[in-house]
């Protein structure tokens, strides 16, 4: 060795003399066994300086106490007696590793430093956000606790304020273990983690114990609610306050939200054997019903059986041909029977059942019946429609031949029609449209008369007393239409008509209207008639 190597021997030798063993590891252990086994300075070496390789290469995190302890074994073998040239070969892997474990001792405290860094700001956050509680917390999300309990619904806005808060705290619990465990397991000096788990332990003491006590308050809370419910409905052993199904249910409610709640253990333990306890009774108690429940369905058997001995009968009357009221009339007596004994909801739905399957034949026989019977009159409707179309359709094909034929003519015709028009059941707004062309057709007729008055001869002047009868017939005449008038401006205005009707009434106003202007004009050209003669 030259002496800038044994300087560095010198100087390796100082510094392990100062690091001090706190602990052999099972590999360091293997190790020793080997080394001591060894009996040669260049075998030891070259055990220490592979065993001080596989502590550098070691997955993770380097095995540097071991790779130390290895060194200081290594480092007084190179003073022994061995041959220049392994002793040199040997030494120069002895300082490379030396070396190398320097290199990544200085990458890992860099790498410590920065998580020492991260640490620091991630537990100056914390700090921040302790600090400002009041504003945290009013800023924390609502989680809505689904509360279908009936004890717990009248308070839950209790509930949903204490979990909120314990949700945060819950939160920052959870950061101030996660920063220890980091701390923990980072490598660092002693004296910064100790300095960093002292922060930590600052900001534990403002949490911890709020949580502990808001887990006390709701823990507390909720037992009180839950050992009310428990003296309401399970005091006695009837548990006849509400159905067995709904406390059931309550009590799966109940065990719920204890999971969803954040209760100490003693809470949830003492509740969850209390509301277990109440399970049982509700258990018990439904096997005692079920044993009820099979002594009534024997009874409800019996008397199934009874009121089927009266269905048989019924059903063979009704597939007999008896009449709908008298198969109603002796179902009415089963469904009587029936009330007076003891059934259950199945028993009577089936005999229902059997009951409305009996009464199907005379039923669908008194169906064919009323269908026969809607036909008939659908017929005679029709007949009676196809009746009052013919009438309209003849009224008005004699309308149209009335300027050709003569008076005489025109009138047997029209008193056919009116006998039809008399015979015929119509209601009142196929009269009033049947009425309306039998009042075109007189005033028809009326017209021819009127036109055979006025030329007649100054020879036939005598016949001036019948054109003064014509004349009055004619004043009789207007005043008919309008009357007629009136009445159909009236029957306008009301408001039961629909569209159809409406425009119908008006035609017929139309109609009286032009059928005035025709008659008043008739009127003046008789008065001028009569003036001329008189004059």
């Amino acid at each position: 060795m030259n002496a800038e190597n044994e300087k560095d021997v010198v100087k390796d030798e100082s510094e392990i003399q100062v690091s001090e063993k706190k602990g052999i590891s099972a590999q360091f252990s293997e190790f020793l066994k080997h080394f001591d086994l060894e009996s040669t300075a260049e075998g030891k070496i070259r055990l220490s300086i592979d065993f001080m390789k596989a502590a550098l290469s070691h997955s993770g995190t380097p095995r540097f106490k071991d790779f130390w302890e290895g060194r200081r074994l290594c480092l007084p073998l190179f003073k022994e007696n061995i041959t220049p040239k392994v002793r040199s070969q040997l030494w120069s892997d002895y300082i490379e590793l030396s070396e190398e474990a320097k290199r990544l001792k200085e990458i890992l405290d860099e790498q410590s430093a920065f998580a020492v860094e991260q640490i620091e700001l991630a537990i100056q956050a914390l700090e921040r956000d302790l600090e400002h509680y009041a504003l945290l917390l009013g800023q924390a999300p609502e989680h809505p606790i689904v509360i279908e309990s009936e004890t717990l619904r009248s308070k839950q806005e209790v509930y949903q304020a204490l979990q909120r808060e314990l949700l945060l705290l819950n939160t920052l619990a959870a950061r101030v273990n996660g920063l220890r465990k980091e701390v923990v397991k980072t490598e660092m000096r002693i004296r910064i983690k100790n300095k960093l788990l002292e922060r930590l332990s600052s900001c534990g003491d403002r949490i911890f114990p709020k949580r502990k006590e808001l887990i006390k308050n709701i823990s507390q809370e909720f037992i009180t609610d839950v050992n009310r419910f428990i003296e309401s409905h399970f005091k006695d052993e009837e548990l006849q306050s509400i159905p067995l199904y709904a406390l059931r249910e309550e009590i799966k409610s109940l065990q719920s939200i204890a999971k969803v709640l954040t209760l100490n253990t003693h809470a949830f333990t003492e509740t969850r054997l209390n509301l277990s306890v109440c399970w049982d009774k509700i258990k018990n108690r439904e096997k005692e019903r079920k044993k009820d429940i099979q002594a009534k369905r024997m009874v409800y058997k019996q008397n199934f059986d009874l009121v089927m001995e009266k269905i048989m009968p019924f059903a063979k009357l009704c597939e007999s041909g008896a009449p709908l009221e008298e198969c109603n009339a002796k179902a009415e007596e089963i469904l009587s029977y029936m009330r007076t004994v003891e059934l259950g909801r199945d028993e009577v739905k089936a005999l229902k059942d059997e009951i409305h399957k009996a009464k199907r034949i005379p039923m669908e026989r008194a169906r064919e019946v009323e269908q026969e019977r809607q036909r008939k009159e659908r017929e005679i409707e029709k007949e009676k429609r196809d009746k009052v179309q013919a009438l309209k359709e003849r009224l008005n094909a004699l309308l149209h031949e009335a300027p050709s034929m003569e008076v005489d003519a025109l009138t047997i015709k029209r008193d056919e029609l009116m006998a039809l028009f008399d015979e015929a059941a119509l209601s009142k707004a196929e009269k009033q449209i049947i009425d309306r062309l039998f009042k075109q057709l007189k005033d028809a007729i009326d017209e021819k008369r009127e036109k055979a008055l006025l030329q007649l001869s100054e020879d036939d002047l005598k016949a001036l007393g019948e054109l003064k009868a014509v004349l009055n017939e004619r004043k009789t005449r207007r005043q008919e239409i309008k009357n007629q008038l009136e009445n159909y401006r009236k029957l306008l205005g009301g408001s039961g008509f629909d569209f159809e009707k409406a425009m119908t009434y008006r035609e017929m106003i139309e109609t009286e209207k032009a059928a005035l202007e025709k008659v008043n004009g008739s009127i003046e050209e008789i008065e001028d008639k009569i003036d001329e003669i008189e004059g």
